[in-house]
């Protein structure tokens, strides 16, 4: 390959994109006067804007416009090379015709990459629009490098970008496979060597690339990096060392200091794009929260253009933006709002950088939690976040400075640009150091990335100051139940390799997976030591096929391991015959459903695979499906649509039996978001019932479930707002559904409704009598047996009304189930210790034993449930068992239930449905 005639930085960015070079010879270059280094440049990338001309921008929005059919031929895009794809629009016609097609535009692909929940090779962007011609965010990002490829193929037709020596950015927080679908993106536009580098270390490398600058830095020890660009957040710490000017430090061109990258924070998708969506909301909370999601996407580009103008020099105290109608609509459907210069200081003030203390914790809310399809964090405060940050560091913070705060500070990306947000964090850091801190002032906030990583590799080559930095995490690999062995440590050096001593066994002819996983940084990682999963977290899954060259069936195979110089893991099975080798590559299919992980692993049941499910493709749809059927003006529109909303929503996310855990806990947040549109009738309010407790169940299992749960009690604490059977019935349905979730508090709660209606006073009360007929007495009473953490009191108590009912013979048997249920050996929580004693148990036996189950089928399952084998029970409860296996033969009771009954397993699917009211969504189990 002929030797490169340029160095190359790419910032492949969440909002634009930019591209700077320098020649690859400083000979030929030309200097900055106060170094001896090259000064970046800029590549004007032409566009193709709206009207169909192109213009030239040395920045590149990350946005591609999807022609329609009726579009295409008659928008005919022309750039300057051949080649080009004539269906879509890369940049800043992207965004103008986006305005009008919302539905059209592809926009945030760098954050879709990096979004676990959604397979990234699978067509689903735009999101939430009803678009044919889809594409994956790796095919979108790859749309982008191509354009940038093209565009400077066409300006050095002598000089290749493939030939060219190139590094291109990412997050510091990238997990490993984030890492790798960005290198695979980049391939697929045709750039095969490249260096991956973190965007704060880029940012670095831009401002230490002036002398005065860096040495600026010689009497501070350590450097923190906040680096907010349009769609995530990177904090990193950057420690600074002294170095003698001697003969040792040639290799650093005599600098004065050496630096070292020593902690990267976590993955924050929070941006400037949350500033523009919060400022969209604050117009007309009710008419932007029933706007679909193509629509809020093109008002939100309309409001970001005003926060940039609020934030910057003479600002206007409001201004008038409007949104366009969707579809080929451009003047129906359109709405105004004017945006207040006052609202948006405030909500900066208040909820993005609001002054706190340097040990506030991070708030879990559920602020903007899936607003336009991405996760973002659910607390939009970045002082809490970066306090956080510097609470977990605060030992390294120590070790280096002395104190408990870096010493200086380097602000880049685009939200940097407003003098507005870069005086408040000043602020805030200055609250937390006892000095005040060094403000290292960069100029170009848009540029830095770009330009720093074109330094970067100077940097490589021995040309300039370079940052040490290595592995941002520890890794471990999955390879038992509850067995994590260490892979690579923490700060391990590019391109170093390490090598597990012991062997590990595979079976050949075969797929192999192991799910991979990071640990805190407090975690210490010993290569090769097998540990428990607490403090990790788990990343993804690697896979390999493995085609031996041997007859054996089973291999011994040892694991090398490094973190490669171009900054991608990777992970060798070496066979013990010296000829096999197998590379794991992260796995491009859906994760296993059942949390199977096969290899030296065997089977996965810690859960945390499938916690980590993938949301359906149509995920966004059915969010808009919702938003029409709940929201008022979706009401207006088709009133009827609820009627049909279990059969569409089934149309779009397949069976409902399939859902996953992702997809039901997303639907539940989507549902109670939409919360006021329950109230339209009262088919609504049953159907969010329903829906609700179905997509809930049971209560518990998932990250923020205890969240929802109380946000489900908040709003429905009143009852129903229509008071018939079918709303009533589904309301009860609802908590026996989510009842695992409830407090004690809360269930006793529920227990003193049941009281109302059920107590003697209860029953001989007129007016309770006569309100219980709407109330669907069936589903409360099945309620009750779900109400596990109920004191023993209470239980017994409702065991002793129900069976009082029960004496009378038009008592349905739905009550013998809910005794079973209280009074059950096998508890769906597991906490056997909240099982009812046996001496008070048996006299139930005795009773139901007497009951014909032939007529009461359910008084033979409330048995099973009463006399089921369990744990440290007495000789006299196992004779009762007996009675009762022979009781379900004579009265000829299903065979399920005799099997039930001398099983040693805690809950089966069988009973599981009924207990909970449907079996648990893919990927949860108890």
């Amino acid at each position: 390959m002929a030797q490169p005639t340029f160095r190359v930085g790419i910032d492949l960015g969440t909002t634009n994109c930019v591209v700077s070079y320098i020649p690859a010879s400083t000979e030929a270059s030309s200097m900055n006067a106060s170094s001896a280094l090259p000064t970046p440049q800029l590549l004007p990338i032409p566009q193709v804007m709206a009207d169909g001309s192109v213009q030239e921008f040395t920045h590149l929005p990350s946005a591609i416009y999807l022609l329609a059919s009726d579009e295409i031929g008659k928008l005919d895009p022309v750039l300057p090379w051949r080649h080009h794809d004539k269906e879509r629009i890369v940049g800043m016609g992207a965004l103008a015709l986006g305005q009008r097609r919302a539905g059209q535009l592809v926009q945030s692909a760098k954050s879709w990459l990096s979004h676990r929940q959604v397979d990234r090779r699978s067509p689903i962007l735009p999101w939430a629009s009803e678009f044919a011609k889809k594409v994956s965010p790796l095919e979108a990002s790859q749309t982008l490098l191509q354009h940038i490829k093209q565009s400077w193929d066409h300006r050095f037709p002598t000089a290749p970008l493939a030939s060219q020596s190139i590094a291109l950015t990412l997050p510091a927080s990238f997990d490993e496979e984030a890492r790798a679908l960005t290198l695979e993106a980049a391939k697929l536009a045709g750039l095969d060597n490249l260096y991956l580098l973190e965007e704060p270390q880029a940012a670095c490398y831009h401002y230490i690339s002036d002398d005065n600058r860096l040495a600026a830095l010689s009497d501070k020890k350590m450097l923190l990096v906040v680096d907010i660009g349009g769609g995530t957040s990177d904090f990193s710490l950057v420690a600074i060392r002294s170095v003698e000017n001697t003969a040792n430090v040639e290799s650093e061109q005599n600098a004065a200091i050496s630096l070292k990258r020593i902690a990267v924070g976590e993955h924050l998708l929070l941006g400037g794009d949350n500033l523009d969506q919060a400022l969209a909301f604050q117009l007309d909370p009710k008419q932007i929260s029933a706007l679909s999601a193509t629509r809020l996407a093109a008002l939100v580009q309309q409001t970001r253009q005003a926060k940039e103008t609020f934030l910057g020099p003479n600002a206007p105290e409001s201004l008038n933006i409007s949104v366009l109608g969707g579809g080929s609509r451009l003047i129906g459907g359109s709405q105004k709002f004017n945006v207040s210069r006052g609202a948006l200081l405030e909500q900066v003030s208040q909820g993005f950088f609001p002054l706190v203390s340097a040990n506030d914790k991070v708030h879990k809310n559920d602020y903007a939690m899936h607003t336009l399809g991405l996760p973002y964090e659910s607390d939009p405060a970045f002082t809490r976040h970066l306090a956080a940050f510097l609470q977990q560091h605060k030992v390294a913070i120590e070790a280096v400075t002395g104190s408990a705060m870096p010493d200086a500070v380097l602000f880049n990306g685009g939200l940097f640009n407003s003098p507005v947000l870069k005086d408040r964090l000043v602020e805030q850091l200055n609250s937390w150091c006892a000095e005040p801190i060094l403000v290292c002032t960069a100029d170009e906030p848009n540029n830095a990335v770009a330009k720093g990583a074109a330094m970067y590799l100077n940097a490589l080559s021995g040309e300039s100051t370079r940052i040490e930095s290595g592995v941002a995490h520890s890794l471990y690999l999955k390879v038992g139940d509850d067995q994590f062995v260490g892979i690579l440590p923490k700060g391990t050096l590019k391109g170093e390799t390490i090598t597990l001593g012991q062997a590990f066994f595979v079976t050949l002819g075969q797929q192999v997976q192991f799910p991979l996983y990071r640990s805190d940084d407090h975690v210490e990682c010993l290569v090769g030591v097998v540990r428990s999963e607490d403090g990790l977290h788990y990343i993804s899954t690697l896979t390999t096929e493995l085609d031996g060259s041997t007859e054996s069936e089973e291999c011994a195979v040892t694991l090398a391991v490094q973190m490669t110089e171009v900054g991608v893991l990777q992970v060798l099975l070496k066979a013990n015959n010296q000829r096999d080798q197998w590379r794991l590559d992260f796995s491009t299919q859906s994760r296993p459903s059942q949390g199977s992980s096969q290899g030296t692993s065997g089977h996965d049941d810690s859960g945390q695979v499938d916690e980590s499910g993938l949301l359906h493709a149509n995920m966004g749809q059915a969010e808009e499906h919702l938003a029409k059927c709940f929201s008022s003006v979706g009401q207006k529109q088709q009133p009827d649509l609820v009627k049909s909303l279990k059969q569409d929503l089934e149309q779009l996310l397949g069976n409902r039996d399939d859902w996953n855990l992702a997809t039901s806990r997303r639907l539940a947040d989507k549902l109670l978001s939409l919360k006021s549109g329950r109230l339209k009738s009262a088919q609504h309010e049953r159907q969010w019932l329903q829906l609700v407790g179905y997509c809930l169940r049971p209560g518990y299992g998932a990250a923020e479930d205890l969240a929802r749960v109380q946000q489900v009690v908040n709003i429905t604490k009143a009852g129903t707002q229509f008071d018939t059977a079918p709303v009533w019935g589904q309301y009860w349905t609802l908590y026996r559904r989510i009842a695992g979730g409830l407090s004690t508090e809360q269930q006793t709660h529920l227990f003193k409704q049941f009281s109302q209606y059920y107590s003697p006073s209860g029953q001989r009360s007129r007016d309770k009598m006569k309100a219980l007929t709407t109330k669907s007495s069936d589903d409360l009473i099945r309620l009750m047996g779900a109400l596990e953490n109920l004191a023993m009191d209470d239980k017994q108590t409702a065991i002793d009304w129900l069976l009082k009912r029960l004496k009378k013979s038009s008592e349905p048997d739905t009550a013998w189930w809910t005794v079973g249920r209280i009074a059950s050996r096998h508890l769906l929580s597991g906490q056997q210790e909240q099982r009812i004693e046996e001496k008070k148990l048996l006299p139930i036996l005795d009773i139901v034993l007497k009951e014909d189950w032939k007529k009461r089928k359910q008084a033979g399952l409330a048995a099973v449930l009463m006399s089921q084998m369990s744990l440290s029970e007495s000789k006299e409860l196992t004779g009762y068992r007996k009675k009762v296996a022979n009781k379900l033969k004579k009265d000829k009771c299903p065979v399920q239930w005799l099997e039930r009954l001398e099983s040693r397993h805690e809950i089966n699917s069988d009973e599981l449905n009924a207990l909970v009211g449907e079996s648990l969504p893919i990927g949860l189990r108890l």
